[in-house]
């Protein structure tokens, strides 16, 4: 048993790591979007198949990825009934605990892989998360983005494979792939 973890969040945006005097603004900025109609109104703005391939263009470092498919597939669950609370809740979402408080307390082996290429978590503070005693290793993905599954899954799923033939075990202790 472990976990792997890609390019995990940051959490820049958590109350905790906000200076004091910026707190109330975000907190209020957050309720704007989440309680009244500008929300809604931004949510509208971009859930749109030129919005959704914009921002995924801006995240990939390589673009060519971002395929009509793949816009199509982000987008139609955005287009649900319920979509636009589950976004509104997701940005304005800014308490609970931070990976740097859990990871302390997780006792199975943990793997992170990181595209070098992130614009939105960079690295370089990703690379911290390797410092705690439960995590193995924290491997670089060379010229990938902020989601490497989907950019690079021959990057990827082999590290998949490798952490589960390490780690998975049937009840009898026994490997679980051979």
């Amino acid at each position: 048993m472990g976990i792997l973890l890609l390019n995990i969040s940051l959490r820049m945006l958590h109350i905790k790591k906000q200076p004091w005097y910026g707190r109330s603004f975000i907190r209020s900025f957050q309720r704007l979007l989440r309680d009244t109609a500008v929300g809604k109104f931004f949510f509208k703005a971009i859930a749109t198949k030129e919005s959704v391939r914009n921002i995924l263009c801006q995240c990939y470092h390589d673009t060519s990825q971002v395929t009509d498919e793949l816009v199509q597939i982000i987008l139609s669950p955005g287009l649900e009934p319920g979509a636009v609370e589950v976004f509104l809740e997701f940005i304005c979402y800014s308490g609970g605990p931070l990976p740097e408080e859990l990871l302390p307390l997780v006792k199975c082996p943990v793997l992170i892989a990181w595209g070098d290429k992130d614009p939105w978590e960079p690295i370089e503070m990703g690379r911290n998360y390797g410092n705690f005693d439960s995590v193995e290793d924290f491997i670089v993905l060379p010229n990938v983005g902020h989601c490497p599954q989907d950019e690079a899954p021959d990057l990827v799923n082999p590290l998949v494979e490798s952490f589960v033939a390490r780690h998975a075990k049937s009840s009898s202790g026994a490997s679980a792939i051979s």
